[in-house]
């Protein structure tokens, strides 16, 4: 019996005996299922963080001093988080600093936010929104487009004018089959007039930039700060990636000289850039995969001796057989493979049914949340290697079992 006659005899088993085999092979589905589904999210999110979420965040070529960083890559020490909480906070006179300092930079912009229970347009509300007080060029280095109406006039930013540009899920909310262009809202206890509507943003962000709302600076600091020429973040934007290190340099030391910084002391302040969160994802896949192995393992070692256990009583069903091919001339070597070909395709099925599973689980979540997907190819070809490989290695005893037996013995069986 060839390889291929071992490959048809063992879909020919799993066919007649549908339930039993699926119970068999359950272990190998149920590893190859989290295997791929994990793998798919991590790749999406390899993807999202690289090409899109990093970007949205930062900007192009653009880095944003805050007051205490915004993303880390590892665990704080308490003493760094003491140093930080006695940090400064930013205002307007730090702007001032950055802009003498980055004289060559493509754009500075500054902003402030807080978290608002709603906004209210007539008997509509949406809970849980962003305001934003926004300096001139504010949505333009954040990458944020207009879908209607307008952006943020330098009138408005020059007198603090009341116009709010909204995202989309506010217009969805709040204006369901009407045009929210000139119609006021009600936000922390003010009243505000819809002059446009961002883009979507969608993905992971979606959910905290479509439901934000961008106001001029000085509107905000009048009637929504908490603290009077309080700034949350000041971006720089660089003509270029190889220009950003210069101008780096160039603000963290106009800020220290402005603070009266010693050599000796730390930066109450801190510069952060895209590759920050980037090197942040980086710790989080690293763990995710690191840990991956392990827990597929187990599942995949449950399903080879499940595996093992149905080719052995294979063996003892086929013991006739197995000594009638013998007696006619097959040697140990055509019994072997001839077991080893079934249990490998055994588990190679399940390897199949695994798969399916997992890239519909992930489609699944990628549907019904913000979390993207992404099927590479590589890990259908492990998912496969993987089955097969328990296949072949729970198969080996049970088939030098078979190929060891004795013709005669064998014969006299019932």
């Amino acid at each position: 019996m060839s390889f291929l006659d071992g490959v048809r005899l063992a879909l020919s088993q799993i066919w007649a005996h549908k339930l039993k085999s699926f119970f068999s092979l359950l272990g190998v589905i149920i590893g190859i299922t989290f295997l791929i589904a994990v793998i798919t999210m991590v790749e999406g999110m390899n993807r999202y963080v690289e090409e899109d979420l990093a970007g949205s965040i930062f900007g192009v070529n653009t880095f944003t001093v805050v007051r205490r960083p915004q993303v880390q890559t590892g665990p704080a020490s308490d003493t760094e988080r003491r140093r930080w909480a006695r940090s400064p906070y930013l205002d307007l006179q730090d702007v001032g600093v950055v802009r003498s300092a980055a004289p060559g930079a493509s754009a500075v912009a500054f902003g402030a936010d807080r978290r608002l229970s709603d906004i209210r347009y007539e008997d509509r509300r949406r809970a849980n929104i962003r305001a934003i007080g926004g300096s001139a060029g504010y949505a333009e280095i954040q990458g944020w487009e207009i879908a209607s109406g307008r952006g943020l006039s330098p009138l408005d930013y020059q007198r603090g004018l009341r116009g709010v540009v909204i995202g989309a899920a506010l217009e969805e909310r709040l204006f369901p089959a009407g045009d929210p262009l000139g119609k006021p809202v009600r936000l922390g206890g003010q009243r505000y007039r819809v002059v446009g509507v961002f883009e979507r943003q969608g993905g992971l962000l979606g959910n905290v930039l479509d439901a934000a709302v961008l106001m001029p600076f000085r509107t905000y600091n009048e009637t929504l700060s908490r603290e009077r020429n309080r700034v949350d973040e000041i971006h720089v934007q660089a003509e270029s990636s190889a220009a950003m290190d210069d101008l780096m340099s160039r603000v963290e030391g106009a800020l220290r000289a402005d603070r009266r910084l010693r050599p000796s002391e730390p930066n109450d302040f801190h510069l952060q850039t895209s590759s920050d969160l980037l090197s942040a994802w980086d710790q989080i896949n690293t763990i995710l995969l690191t840990a991956l192995p392990g827990l597929v393992s187990i599942s995949l070692v449950v399903g080879g001796i499940v595996i093992m256990n149905i080719m052995l009583v294979s063996v003892a069903q086929r013991t006739q057989e197995i000594g009638l091919r013998k007696a006619l001339g097959a040697r140990q070597r055509d019994i072997t493979l001839q077991f080893l070909a079934e249990s490998a395709t055994l588990a190679g099925v399940g390897a199949l049914l695994g798969i399916g599973a997992g890239v519909g689980l992930a489609r699944a979540v990628e549907a019904a949340t913000p979390l993207p997907a992404h099927v590479p190819g590589w890990s259908l070809a492990l998912a496969v290697a993987l089955g097969t490989g328990v296949g072949l290695l729970s198969g080996l005893y049970p088939a030098r079992r078979a190929a060891r037996l004795d013709p005669i013995d064998a014969l006299r069986s019932e």
